[in-house]
């Protein structure tokens, strides 16, 4: 289900023309869009499973709403591919893996 939401978030996301440099959401700090990243690059670059997603989120201590967020913030300044087999991060650390 989390694996689903992250998924859903980006797909939400693929239409929009976002622009890059998109401000932060409200309530999600640079430092957490930080640790995201980190959470993230430690499963691989790639939340393909339920499984990755809740190490994410377990990892982060995010709730729900935060990891939303901070995916469709990614998304808008293109830091991320969304495709059916799920979400991969394309930048930082996880740009050349």
């Amino acid at each position: 289900m989390k694996y689903a939401a992250l998924l859903l978030a980006g797909f939400v996301l693929v239409g929009c023309d976002g622009i890059g440099g998109e401000t932060l959401p409200v309530g999600v700090t640079a430092a957490e869009v930080a640790f995201f990243r980190t959470a993230v690059a430690d499963v691989g670059c790639s939340i393909t499973s339920d499984e990755l997603a809740a190490s994410v989120k377990t990892q982060t201590g995010f709730g729900e709403d935060k990891l939303r967020s901070i995916t469709q913030y990614l998304r808008l300044n293109g830091e991320t591919d969304v495709s059916a087999s799920g979400f991969r991060l394309t930048s930082g650390t996880c740009a050349n893996a």
